[in-house]
This record gives structure tokens, C-alpha cells and sequence, in this order.
């Protein structure tokens, strides 16, 4: 927390002001207090009341009641802020029920067309019958219009109370770090739709795992009859990826039409997206993949985007339950693989936060995030914090956090800064403590896509060859450290046994002239698209494709 500006001069730090009119729900009314309103909207319509209460305040003379009979998702009790860009907010209400009942608390932005109404903090807790404080934090991506809001995960009464709104925190330093050890092979995951149809060619860019999705392996893929199985296809893959030495992350999900408890549209068909009709038929599905492929599938994400209606029209809870039946089958089968937790959007947040309040937490050993971005990934830090702050709410902070999909979006005609952010963004999801990188992909081409490869599917783009030789410089190295100047200009330090260390160097806002440093004894450096150079520089010009400079270059 930081010392606010007019402080009291004994050091002492200074609470952060209040920023919520009417925090205590005092003064006269008979519906929600003065500063606050219900914000509802569908149909049919949500029952719901608000009234004073000044019998069981838990702090000054009144509490706020609120009471929903009917559709509780759907009316919210709110208030109006904006947010600014990079800053850290904490949000926190006292809550009491009349029975237990789950409660959200939420900051979020009220802008639909720019944000489609996007969370950057929510916690979700089951409110007993005494008073209870729920809290949550998070990092305002960008300058918003928002709001504070509260609401109901079912019919039911509650008592609000003694509510909070504060800053706690400025952009600034980042507040993520990287791991101790060296950046691993598998940091540096990949997805290729269509392994095999475009020959016997391994991408030859250094990638170390593959993410199986959108290749033609999903469950409704694996078993279009109930017990007719069809591993040809997967079988080839899982051959490809031990004769390259990649591990291999499957994405568990999309059942076939059969197995679907409903025949909703989704993204690969109707019933792709819904709940297995018999769990039965998930947990024979799970156990026959950990089975087959026990030691060659290190790790089970277990569903894609469930935030996204087209992937996924069930509840947070139904997928929390697949997830307990799933770690169970995996680890009768294959005790060493991982569970990784599915996969949320942008706008997943208030789902994750929910899925783990139904208890899948105790089942998954990596929480997965998509993160998608323009060609300044330094802006990926607050999305990146604020899925920490969900997964530190419910006591999983120290997993892992791994990006199972993602990449730099942007128009490919404009190669300098493409590859220069597919670079940096190897770099820095590192730097942010992220586990894993799974770029979506290798093959796939379009207006918005920063393509890795040629049109043929084999060579290597611009791009991908900037992204080749990023992993040279990372994989297998130690992060040491990470700064980033007043200017711009970040420096990440790297590390490998015998005294060799390297200095990663760009800045992201403009071609600047960089000092090096005399400390450093350069012996060797290259630009990200340029031969390297045996030489000891002074100063060198750097910009967004990153420079990269070495010492104790072993003979």
C-alpha cells in the first residue's frame, strides 16, 4: 500500500480514501440507500425488494436489505465509479443472510460495446446467518466507466453493510515474477490444427509442448458411437509429437451428439457445447484417453472457453463436478499427468471465480487462462494480476498459472512491430510469472494474425523466425531480473551456468539510444532480425524488436 501525498509526517502510512458515496447505507429512504441503485433487466422480469433495516446494523444505524424471489442473477445492487487504467482496487462489503445463500462482490466495467460489460475483479462466498466480509482486488485494464456491484447466486435475503471502495495501489512496478528455476521447453507451447496435412515437416521453431485443440481430437472426434472408438488420428499426432520431444497438453471436451444432455448449438455442432446427459459416459471417455496415452499426455485442460456459450452452456458448478471425475480417473491412470483448470476468455473472471467457489480448486494443479492482446503485450499485466487475485481468493495462489492460449493479434503487413511483440511477449508472460505460453498457431492465417508461418505451412514467417530465436534466448536460461526505465526501455536479465549472463533490451514506445552499461562486458550481441556481432558496443539504438546482448560466452 502506498504512503498517500499529505501524509502525517510520522511515517505512519495513511489509509486510502474512501471512494463510495453513502459506504455505511445511512440516511433516510425506503428502498436503497442514498448513492446506491438496482440495476435489473430481462425477461421475465427479477423479483427482488430493498428496504432499510435499522434492527441489525452492522455498523451505524442502518443496513441495506436485499431480497430476490425470482431470477437473482439478473438484478444487481450497484453503484457508479470510474476506474482508471493500471490502478489496483479493493473492494470489500459486510454481508449477512437470513439463510445461507452465495454472494458476489464485483468491479466491472458498465460499457458493452467497448468491454462487453468486463469484470476485473469478483469474489463469490457463501454468506452464513452472522455477519461476514467479503473482499476482492483487482487491476483496472484501461480507463473505465464502471461500477461496484453486488448480487445473489440465488433466491433469498441478505443484510449489506459497511461497504468499501479503495485504491491500493498506482501503476507501477510490476508485482509478478518470474520462477526461480530456467525458462522450461514447455514454456513455450504451441497448436497446429493440421499436423500432417501439409507433410512430414516439424515446425522447426523450438517449440517444447503442444496443445491439443481444434485438430480434430476432441471427444465427439475420439467416439462418434458410444463405444466406437477412433484413435487413428490422435495416435499419428501423439507419434509426432515423442518423434519431435514435445509434451503434449489434451483438452478435454465437446461430447458427441449422443452423450449431450441437449442439442443447443454450439461450436462443433449441436450438443458440443452442452453437460454430458450420463457422467458415466465422461468419466469411460476420460479413462480411455489416460489410458491409452498414460505417460505421453502430461497435462488435461478440462473444457475450452466455458465462459463462451458456444463451448460451454452449462453451469460453472456441472463443470466443477466433470472436473472432480476427471482427476479421479486421470489419477488412477496416470498419477504424474496435471490437471489444468479450462480455459477462460477475457471475460471469464466471474465464471472462474465461481467454478472454484463450487470446489473444483482441490482437483486442478494449474489454473488456464486465454489471453489474447494487440502488439504491446506490456499491457497484459492487469489481466494477468487480477486471475492471480481470483486464484489467491480461494487459497490457490501458489499454483501455477499457464496461458493456454493466446497470441498477439494485429495486421500482418506490419512485420517490425509483429515480430517485435511476438518477442516481448515471450519474454514477459515469463517475467509475469506465467507457467506456460500456448500460441494459437503455427497454421492459421488471416487479416488479424500474426502468422508464424508461410502459406505452405512449413517455413517459417518473419515472425516465426523472431519467435525461434526468442526461445533460443530464453529456453533454458534463469530470469534474474526485470526493469523497465521512466522512458520505456526495459532490460530482462538472464542467466546459465558458468558466468554467462545476457541482457534482453528494447523499449516499447519509441527507437531511443540505449547506454550500455561498462559492468555488463558485452562480448556478443544481435538484434532480433539481424546476424549477431562479435563486438563490445557503448551504446546501441533499440526500439520494439528487442536487442539482445551477451557475456561469458563459453569457447
Amino acid at each position: 500500500m502506498s504512503e498517500a501525498a499529505g501524509g502525517p509526517r510520522t511515517g505512519t502510512a495513511q489509509a486510502p480514501a474512501e471512494l463510495l458515496k453513502n459506504p455505511g447505507f445511512e440516511g433516510e429512504h425506503t428502498g436503497t440507500a442514498p448513492g446506491w441503485r438496482p440495476n435489473s433487466w430481462g425477461t421475465p422480469a427479477p423479483k427482488a425488494r430493498f428496504s432499510p433495516d435499522g434492527e441489525e446494523a452492522h455498523g451505524g444505524q442502518r443496513a441495506q436489505r436485499f431480497q430476490v424471489d425470482a431470477e437473482p442473477g439478473r438484478v444487481h445492487l450497484t453503484q457508479a465509479h470510474r476506474f482508471t487504467g493500471g490502478r489496483t482496487y479493493r473492494a470489500s462489503i459486510w454481508v449477512k443472510a437470513v439463510s445461507p445463500v452465495s454472494v458476489t462482490l464485483q468491479m466491472r466495467s458498465d460499457d458493452f460495446k467497448k468491454d462487453f460489460y468486463q469484470a476485473f475483479a469478483v469474489h463469490t462466498t457463501r454468506a452464513g446467518t452472522g455477519w461476514q466480509q467479503i473482499e476482492a482486488t483487482g487491476t483496472a485494464p484501461h480507463d473505465m466507466s464502471g461500477s461496484f456491484r453486488i448480487f445473489l447466486g440465488g433466491t433469498g435475503t441478505v443484510l449489506v453493510d459497511d461497504a468499501s471502495l479503495t485504491e491500493v495501489s498506482s501503476s507501477g512496478t510490476p508485482d509478478l515474477l518470474p520462477a526461480e528455476g530456467p525458462v522450461p521447453a514447455d514454456y513455450f507451447g504451441m497448436h497446429m490444427l493440421c499436423r500432417g496435412c501439409y507433410g512430414n515437416s516439424w515446425p522447426s521453431i523450438g517449440f517444447g509442448l503442444w496443445r491439443m485443440w481444434d485438430n480434430g481430437v476432441r471427444w465427439r472426434d475420439l467416439e462418434p458411437r458410444k463405444g466406437k472408438w477412433n484413435f487413428k488420428m490422435m495416435n499419428y499426432f501423439m507419434k509426432s509429437a515423442a518423434d519431435n520431444d514435445v509434451s503434449v497438453l489434451y483438452t478435454l471436451g465437446s461430447p458427441p451428439s449422443w452423450a449431450a444432455s441437449n442439442q443447443k448449438a454450439g461450436a462443433y455442432g449441436p450438443g458440443s457445447a452442452a453437460m454430458p446427459k450420463d457422467i458415466e459416459d465422461w468419466r469411460r471417455y476420460v479413462r480411455e484417453v489416460a489410458t491409452r496415452y498414460k505417460g505421453r499426455i502430461q497435462m488435461y485442460e478440462m473444457w475450452n472457453e466455458p465462459d463462451y456459450a458456444k463451448f460451454w452452456n452449462g453451469t460453472p458448478a456441472q463443470l466443477a463436478e466433470l472436473t472432480r471425475v476427471a482427476a479421479e480417473e486421470i489419477g488412477k491412470a496416470d498419477p504424474a499427468a496435471k490437471i489444468v483448470s479450462p480455459g477462460i476468455t477475457t471475460n471469464g473472471l466471474n465464471w472462474l471465480d465461481a467454478y472454484f467457489a463450487a470446489g473444483a480448486g482441490k482437483h486442478v494443479d494449474v489454473v488456464g487462462s486465454h489471453i489474447y492482446f494487440g502488439l504491446r503485450p506490456e499491457g497484459v499485466l492487469p489481466r494477468i494480476r487480477n486471475v492471480r487475485k481470483i486464484m489467491k481468493a480461494h487459497g490457490l495462489g501458489g499454483l501455477p498459472l499457464r496461458v493456454t492460449e493466446g497470441a498477439p493479434m494485429g495486421r500482418t503487413s506490419v512485420s517490425g512491430p509483429a515480430e517485435g511483440a511476438a518477442s516481448r511477449a515471450l519474454a514477459l508472460f515469463w517475467a509475469y510469472g506465467v507457467s506456460g505460453f500456448d500460441w494459437y498457431t503455427w497454421d492459421r492465417h488471416g487479416d488479424q494474425v500474426l502468422d508464424l508461418a508461410e502459406p505452405d505451412n512449413r517455413t517459417p514467417s518473419r515472425v516465426g523466425r523472431a519467435y525461434a530465436r526468442t526461445v533460443g534466448w530464453l529456453r533454458g536460461a534463469r530470469m534474474t531480473g526485470h526493469t523497465v526505465d521512466g522512458a520505456g526501455t526495459h532490460v530482462v536479465t538472464l542467466a546459465r551456468s558458468g558466468g554467462y549472463t545476457a541482457q534482453m533490451v528494447w523499449n516499447e514506445r519509441a527507437v531511443t539510444t540505449f547506454k550500455v552499461p561498462s559492468g555488463w562486458r558485452v562480448e556478443r550481441w544481435a538484434p532480433l532480425t539481424g546476424k549477431p556481432r562479435t563486438s563490445s558496443p557503448t551504446v546501441v539504438n533499440v526500439g520494439g524488436k528487442p536487442v539482445f546482448m551477451e557475456s561469458g560466452i563459453r569457447p
